[in-house]
C-alpha cells in the first residue's frame, strides 16, 4: 500500500468513527433543541449536519463522474433518525470508495464543475484532502452545538489522536489474537467509543478496517480531550 492510500483510507476511517460518535451524543438531544437556532454558520445543530450530507453526497456524485447543482442550506433531513440512517450509509460509501483507489487514481486530475456550473480541475487527492477537511471543520461546529446542549462531561472525544491510537492498539490485539471477534457491523465500520470523562476514559472497539483487518470489542485507554 503506497503512502496516500495509507492516509486517506485512515481519514475515511476517521471520518466515520468521528461522526458516529458526534450522532450517538446527538441523539441524546430533544427534537427542539436539534431545530433550534444557536447562531452557527448554518444556525442549528441540525442544518450543520444536514450541510455536511448535501456537500459529501455532491463531492461523491463528482468523484463518480457527475457535477450536480445543490443549494449548501438544504435540509435533505427533518427527522434526526432519518439523517443518522443516511449518514451511516454515506460514511461507509466512501469508506469503501477510498479503499478502492491505487496511488496512481490518487494523483490522477478530477475534472468536475462547481455547484454554480464552473469547470475545475484537481489532483484527485487534493479534492479529498478538501472533503475531509470541510468535514473537519463543520464537525467543530456540530460538536461545540452539542457541548452547549449536553455539557463537556457528555461532549465526545473527537482528537485524530484518539482514533489513530485506539486503531493501533486494536490492531495489535488482532496481531496477537488476545482481540475477541465481532460481527457487529460491515468492514469499515468506525471505532465506537463511549462517554468521556475526567481520568482515564475507556474506549470501547466495535470493528474497523485497519490494515485490512477487522478488530475486536475491547477496552483501550483514551487521550484527553485536548489533544494529548
Amino acid at each position: 500500500m503506497g503512502p496516500r492510500q495509507e492516509h486517506f483510507r485512515m481519514l475515511a476511517l476517521y471520518n466515520q468513527w468521528a461522526n458516529a460518535r458526534l450522532y450517538a451524543a446527538a441523539a441524546q438531544m430533544a427534537p427542539e433543541a436539534l431545530a433550534e437556532n444557536r447562531g452557527a454558520f448554518f444556525g442549528s445543530l441540525l442544518g450543520t449536519l444536514n450541510h455536511l450530507l448535501v456537500t459529501d453526497r455532491g463531492w461523491m456524485a463528482r468523484l463518480e463522474g457527475e457535477s450536480p447543482r445543490m443549494r449548501l442550506d438544504e435540509v435533505l433531513h427533518h427527522d434526526f433518525a432519518d439523517l443518522r440512517a443516511a449518514r451511516l450509509v454515506q460514511d461507509q460509501k466512501l469508506v469503501e470508495y477510498v479503499h478502492g483507489l491505487s496511488e496512481d487514481r490518487l494523483a490522477a486530475r478530477l475534472d468536475y464543475a462547481t455547484s454554480s456550473g464552473a469547470p475545475q480541475s484537481q489532483p484527485l487527492h487534493h479534492v479529498l484532502a478538501h472533503l475531509f477537511n470541510h468535514q473537519t471543520h463543520h464537525r467543530g461546529q456540530a460538536h461545540h452545538l452539542v457541548g452547549l446542549a449536553l455539557g463537556r462531561d457528555k461532549t465526545p472525544v473527537l482528537d485524530l489522536l484518539a482514533y489513530q491510537r485506539s486503531a493501533a492498539t486494536a490492531a495489535a490485539e488482532v496481531r496477537q489474537g488476545t482481540a475477541r471477534p465481532s460481527d457487529d457491523g460491515p468492514p469499515g465500520r468506525p471505532l465506537e467509543v463511549g462517554p468521556s470523562g475526567p481520568g482515564l476514559a475507556a474506549t470501547r472497539v466495535q470493528a474497523a478496517d485497519v490494515g485490512g483487518e477487522m478488530l475486536a470489542d475491547k477496552e483501550v485507554p483514551e487521550p484527553d480531550s485536548l489533544g494529548g
